[in-house]
Order: C-alpha cells, then sequence, then structure tokens
C-alpha cells in the first residue's frame, strides 16, 4: 500500500504559520565578534511579531559549528519533522540555519517535502518563486565558499611552512619539537638515538622486525613489530618531508635527520639517486582523476609502442578495466559540455547572481554596524577606566586587569570588523569565472595544457570522477556545487527550450515574482 504523499501549502498561502526558533554560533569567540544569541532571538521574535507567526519551540540557544550537521541541529530537524504543527524554521539568517552548502540545501527541500520552510529574519526570499529558492540554495554555497576560502588560507600557510622544509605536525618517535618564534626546531631525542640503531642492523646485519624489536626492548625502548615497519619506511627519519598537502613532492626538511640517506636507502631497497617529482605526462591528464567503478582504484596511463596507442587501466588485481585514451577523453569532454551554460541564459544568471550579492552585503553591513557600536562602547569604557584610575579610585591591580581585558576585546572587534569590512568581490569574481568558465569547458580542456587540464578537472569534480564499464561511461557522485546549479539550468533548457527559456526568465530580479507551478492550495497532514 503506497504512502499518501504530504500536500504541500505555498508559503504565501499558510493561514497559521508556526515556527520554530533557531539560534546558533559556532565559537564564544564568534558570539562576541559577531551576532551574539541574544540578538539573533530579539531580532527572530521582532520577525515573527511583524509577519504573524507564532513561536512554538526554541533550539539552540549556544555554540555548535555550522560547518557540519552537529547533534543539536540533527535533534532539531528530527523533533521539527514530526511536528505537525510547525511549518517554519526561522533563523537570524541562513548562515547560522548551516553553512554546509550542499547538505544544507538538501536538508531544506528534505523539510519543504514536509511543508516546513527555512525563513531568515534579515534576508528576505520568496520560497513560493524560482528566484527565491535559487537565492537561498545561492546563499548556503556562498557560506560554505567563505569557510573554504578561509580554510585555503590556513591550507596555504601550511603548506608554504612544509614547502620551507618545516615540520608543523605531530613528530614521529624519537624526537622532539620545540618552537622558537614563528620556527619549529625538531631534533633527535634519546629515544631516537636508540632507534637509530634499528635502520644500522637492517641495512648492516640484514636482522628480522622481531629480533630488532628484542634488541630495541634490550636498550629499553619498545616498538610494535607493525609500528617498526612504518617507522623503516618514514622517510622523515632520513631528513625529508612527505605530506598530503605536498602531493607527490618530497621536501629536505629543516629537522634533525636521525639516519643518513644511504642507509634508509639500502634498509628499503632503494637506490641513491634521491628523490624526485613525478613526470608530467601529456598523454594521460586523467591520471589519477579517474576512478575505476568496480574496485575503487585510480586509473593510470600506459603506452602500446606497437601500436602507437595510448591507454587507462585499472592496476588493482583481478580487475580488467582498460580502455583507450581516445575513447575516454572524448567521454569526458562530452561530461564536462553538460555542464555548459547556454549563452542567451547568462545575463539573467548574472542579475540573480548580483541580488545574492546585495543580500549577503547587506549582511555584512548590519554585523559591522553592531561591532562598530561594541568598539564604540568598550573605547569609552576604557577611557574612563583610565580617567578613575588617574583619581585613585582604583587600584592598581582592578586598573591592570579591566585594561587588559578591554584591549582584549577591543582586538577581537577589530578582527571581526576586518571580516565583516570583506566585500563580495572574491566570490563576484568567482562566479563570473564560473560562468564564462562554463561556456566553453569542452574546448578549455581539449585545448588546455597537461596542467591546465588537470586543473580544470579537479575544479570540477574535486574528488575525481568514477568510470562505470557496464555502462561505459562517467559517473559524478562529487562535483562543484555552482556547476551542479549550471547543468541543472543546462538540462532543463534542453529538455525544453521553449519552457526553460521562460522558467529561467522568472530568476531575473528585474522583472515580476510569477510562480512556475502553483499546486492546489491545501493543509499540511
Amino acid at each position: 500500500m503506497k504512502k499518501n504523499k504530504v500536500k504541500i501549502t505555498e508559503f504565501s498561502r499558510l493561514e497559521r504559520k508556526v515556527a520554530a526558533l533557531w539560534t546558533r554560533v559556532s565559537t564564544e569567540k564568534q558570539e562576541r565578534n559577531n551576532c551574539s544569541l541574544e540578538n539573533q532571538q530579539r531580532i527572530c521574535r521582532e520577525y515573527a511579531e511583524r509577519n504573524g507567526i507564532i513561536i512554538k519551540k526554541e533550539f539552540g540557544g549556544t555554540h555548535e559549528s555550522a560547518k557540519t550537521e552537529g547533534q543539536m541541529y540533527r535533534q532539531m530537524i528530527a523533533e521539527v519533522a514530526k511536528d505537525k504543527e510547525i511549518n517554519i524554521i526561522l533563523v537570524y539568517s541562513f548562515d547560522r540555519f548551516s553553512r554546509a552548502g550542499n547538505d544544507a540545501i538538501t536538508t531544506k527541500a528534505y523539510l519543504k517535502s514536509k511543508g516546513i520552510y527555512v525563513v531568515s529574519a534579515t534576508q528576505a526570499t520568496d520560497p513560493d518563486t524560482a528566484v527565491g529558492t535559487f537565492m537561498e540554495d545561492m546563499l548556503f554555497l556562498f557560506n560554505q565558499f567563505e569557510n573554504n576560502l578561509r580554510r585555503d588560507k590556513c591550507v596555504m600557510g601550511m603548506t608554504e611552512c612544509l614547502k620551507r622544509g618545516y615540520w608543523f605536525g605531530h613528530v614521529p618517535l624519537g624526537y622532539d619539537r620545540k618552537k622558537v618564534g614563528r620556527e619549529h626546531i625538531i631534533t633527535v631525542n634519546e629515544d631516537g638515538r636508540k632507534l637509530k640503531n634499528a635502520f644500522i642492523w637492517k641495512a648492516n646485519e640484514g636482522l628480522g622486525d622481531i629480533a630488532i624489536v628484542d634488541r630495541l626492548k634490550g636498550l629499553g625502548l619498545n616498538v610494535d613489530r607493525k609500528h617498526l615497519n612504518k617507522i623503516l619506511q618514514n622517510i622523515f627519519y632520513c631528513g625529508y618531508i612527505k605530506h598530503n598537502l605536498l602531493g607527490d613532492e618530497i621536501i629536505k626538511g629543516k629537522h634533525e635527520p636521525l639516519i643518513d640517506e644511504a642507509t634508509f636507502n639500502k634498509v628499503n631497497g632503494l637506490s641513491n639517486a634521491g628523490y624526485e617529482h613525478r613526470e608530467v605526462t601529456n598523454e594521460f591528464p586523467l591520471k589519477r582523476h579517474v576512478i575505476c567503478s568496480d574496485c575503487g582504484g585510480y586509473l593510470t596511463g600506459y603506452t602500446v609502442k606497437a601500436r602507437g596507442r595510448n591507454y587507462y587501466k585499472c592496476n588493482k588485481k583481478g580487475c580488467r578495466s582498460n580502455h583507450s585514451t581516445d575513447k575516454m577523453h572524448s567521454k569526458y569532454v562530452r561530461l564536462l559540455n553538460c555542464y555548459q551554460i547556454p549563452q542567451e541564459l547568462i545575463p539573467a544568471l548574472t542579475r540573480v547572481f548580483e541580488k545574492v550579492f546585495k543580500e549577503h552585503n547587506d549582511m555584512k553591513t548590519e554585523i559591522r554596524r553592531m561591532l562598530l557600536k561594541r568598539q564604540t562602547e568598550c573605547r569609552d569604557k576604557l577611557a574612563k577606566l583610565q580617567v578613575r584610575y588617574g583619581l585613585g579610585e582604583i587600584s592598581n591591580e582592578v586598573y591592570q586587569a579591566t585594561y587588559k581585558h578591554l584591549n582584549t576585546e577591543i582586538a577581537e572587534i577589530k578582527k571581526g570588523l576586518e571580516e565583516a569590512s570583506q566585500n563580495l568581490s572574491n566570490m563576484a569574481k568567482f562566479v563570473d569565472e564560473a560562468i564564462a568558465i562554463s561556456c566553453k569547458l569542452g574546448d578549455l580542456w581539449s585545448n588546455g595544457s597537461f596542467e591546465g587540464r588537470q586543473s580544470l578537472q579537479k575544479l570540477m569534480f574535486p574528488t575525481g570522477v568514477l568510470f562505470d564499464k557496464e555502462v561505459d561511461d562517467y559517473r559524478t557522485d562529487n562535483e562543484n556545487e555552482v556547476f551542479k546549479i549550471f547543468r541543472r539550468i543546462s538540462a532543463s533548457y534542453k529538455e525544453d527550450k521553449t519552457k526553460a527559456t521562460s522558467n529561467f526568465h522568472c530568476l531575473s530580479p528585474s522583472v515580476g515574482m510569477r510562480r512556475l507551478e502553483r499546486p492546489t492550495p491545501t493543509s499540511r497532514t
């Protein structure tokens, strides 16, 4: 027996609007710098009162990251979905609901399927229209994009540190680390001097792992046999650095080597030629980008010299995935072309993004206003403190403690102001480039250099693409979220050019907000 589908009433036609209030800040520091929980609650309640919304329940009101769906967030979604009276989740702004990008879009769609709308008190959208839904989705993606920009800055700093030869992470057994200024000084300790013997015994005497473990134990160093095997293969001990942030690149480290390179190579059966970067192979731009759907292994390239032809294959034992580069490349170009935006839709799409940028900037302007107010209050307090101290009304101990506290708060506000003052130029540039690229994806990849092709591949499909040999074509389980939207628009346009043009034209904020489809209005059951 089939379940009856929930009949959805459009937001504008809801006779009784009942909300669950959700407030959240990621950290206590963010609460001081950004928008406090009290401010969020006040603004949401004022919005509810103006718009005739009844607040039935309140959730959150504490610190929980918006980057991922935390326990309180999941509990709130589950409880609201079960409550047949609630039809709104009211938030201060969409980034307070979630900054998880596509996951947030999926959750919002799930809630909407149950007749529940996510509504922002400070970012006006119309969930009944194409432009409203599109703007909400893009705001979620931009919130995630901001997180990614912060992460990229952090990753860039860590990568540069590694490229200079400085290791910043947990040090292996046998090393001590201390930070002097901005540098990490890593030196061999007493355990390291004992561990050095393991390499010498292995290289010069050919001693087995069990025997080495026993000898080390006799020296007072307990090492598990499996751990010993990892130690003997770790290039850190011969003065080099390898890290996933560096890819295949191996860097000469600034730390003290435990063993010389020749001994390390002898232990691992390597030559003394040193470490070289992986060779660029122009014939195989898709290597380590395409994943075999059968076994999960990356496809690599090889050449059959007798035929003068190139192939991709999966190197995992027992897997017979093997394909010509001509076929794989032509199918990849066809895949990329699925994301191309028709030229006639670009003006309307650009206008929508401009409206989204304005919404996002308005939010940052409000945050900046609140921070400036708090900055003035703190400076006034500081000035009064200095006057009272000068008049001898407070002790030196109280003065110093309060002075330090206020200066710390002012510094944090200043940092918050710097973040809030950043406009959306990076995002605007990103979207402009994405639209421009989307018009010629196939050609860009076909005519690009090896590095250019790989950059485009990583942009489109950050974790690679699957190739299903049963259907003889690609599968995309993880794609760039902006281009995913472009693909949907392109697919709709190609399916019915006349209808798609009409529908997408509704996305332009310069025209009236007319409905695409208007289902029969019924109450949510």
